[in-house]
């Protein structure tokens, strides 16, 4: 594979079809896309190749790997982390990061899954709603109760492996939990400062909660949440809802948890808890809402279903601001798109974005068609510090620009001379701009 530049890009295999003679007749491949464009694309390009593996590695592309044939833990890394797993229960037995030189884990095991009974409804963790009296997020909910939960780390299935390769190194388990089953993937990408996790569940028992566990050395931490165009200092204790990452660190060292779509966020006692799966129902309500007599909603339950969940752990020096935790929260909530295409003849460049932003602290979060062929851009500041001067190059001619308020009406010009917008953002400030701009080529 090589890049729009020409340079060979490490290709890795992930499945593959053969023809009789051993040549390949279809494939699906992974490689890493680095410093793509914002708002943009890069052209990548497969060519053939006549050589075969070296160096001890598998057709895939893969080193050696472990499992438990010969070893009882195996072990994966990049430049950043090094973890090491139990093949046979699939806990994180050690997480180490290499440019902090600490043991984030602390001796004790991650990505554990718990099961616990919850009693709960759909709106109200371990009971009914209480009317408005446990809206204010105020009751304390600490580690989980020894009576009644049970670890995924308690069974074991004899079928976790590790291997390494050119694009990504990983740790992948299955076994039964329960009178369901638990999977866990977990991917570490040379050149990326974080850890991708993929967890599969089946549920078959009623009224539980299945919570993600990962512990950490830290000591006396602070517990940051994103939320909509920020953040906020949280409690620990306390389940909150997280946009797209928790963090939790003490000022010099830090963990931060990253979700996709999994909001239920909690800290107790250094550990983070992230809720993956609730078995729930309407048990103490009236008729209303759409479940009328002989409208059931066991569906509530989950039983039997496989329901997948996506996470990544990001350990890290400082706090996390200097971390940038919310850029690794939007890389990991908005992957790039991946586009096949045979070669063709066309007008534009191999590699193309539309516009760049000079300060890391401010983020382009939309980008959207407008009113009367206009396009809406819309940016704030993540870090909850003052951005001043800030330089919006866009690489098509602009030939207006406006600010708007949230509906798009017009609320000042804003100058776009060389097709540049500078601005200055208040901590946490939102700014919708309008802009007229030429197509393309």
């Amino acid at each position: 594979m090589r890049d729009s530049s020409g340079t060979d890009v490490p290709l890795q295999f992930l499945t593959t079809q053969r023809y009789g003679d051993g040549s390949l007749k279809d494939a699906k491949v992974a490689f890493i896309a680095r410093d793509v464009p914002a708002f943009g694309y890069d052209l990548y390009q497969i060519t053939p190749s006549e050589s075969e593996p070296s160096g001890g590695k598998k057709p895939d592309g893969s080193h050696a790997r472990a499992s438990t044939e010969h070893q009882d833990s195996g072990s994966i890394e990049n430049e950043f982390y090094r973890m090491t797993f139990d093949l046979w229960t699939g806990e994180m037995k050690e997480l180490y990061d290499k440019a902090g030189h600490w043991d984030v884990l602390g001796g004790r095991p991650g990505n554990i899954v718990a099961r616990e009974q919850d009693g709960g409804d759909f709106w109200e963790l371990y009971g009914t709603l209480n009317g408005g009296r446990l809206t204010a997020m105020t009751r304390k909910q600490g580690l989980l109760p020894s009576v009644g939960t049970h670890l995924s780390s308690e069974q074991v299935g004899g079928a976790g492996s590790t291997f390494s390769g050119p694009v990504y190194s990983q740790f992948s388990l299955s076994h039964p939990f329960g009178d369901g089953n638990f999977a866990t993937t977990v991917r570490v990408y040379p050149g990326m400062h974080r850890i991708d996790i993929h967890t599969r569940l089946i549920n078959n028992d009623k009224f539980v909660r299945y919570r993600v566990l990962v512990p950490t050395s830290i000591e006396n931490g602070r517990r940051f949440d994103e939320i909509p165009f920020g953040a906020i200092e949280r409690p620990v204790e306390q389940e909150f809802p997280a946009q797209n990452w928790m963090d939790y660190s003490d000022g010099t060292k830090g963990l931060a948890l990253l979700n996709r779509g999994l909001p239920g966020n909690n800290v107790a006692g250094g550990t983070l808890m992230l809720s993956l799966l609730r078995s729930a129902r309407i048990s103490a309500y009236p008729f209303f809402g759409g479940y009328e007599p002989g409208v059931s909603s066991d569906l509530g339950l989950e039983l039997g279903v496989e329901r997948t969940f996506d996470y990544a752990l990001v350990p890290h020096t400082g706090d996390w601001h200097q971390a940038e935790v919310y850029k690794a929260g939007w890389e990991f909530n908005h992957p790039l798109l991946a586009r096949k295409v045979t070669a063709h003849g066309g007008g534009l460049p191999h590699r193309w974005g539309l516009l760049d932003v000079s300060q890391p602290n401010v983020v382009a979060s939309a980008l959207m068609p407008g009113r009367d062929g206009s396009v809406m851009l819309r940016i704030y500041e993540a870090t909850g510090k003052p951005a001043n001067g800030v330089e919006i190059k866009f690489h098509v001619p602009v030939s207006s620009a406006s600010e708007t308020n949230l509906l798009g009406d017009d609320i000042r010009p804003v100058p776009a001379a060389n097709d540049t917008l500078h601005l200055d953002l208040r901590p946490f400030e939102i700014r919708t701009l309008k802009l007229r701009l030429h197509p393309l080529g």
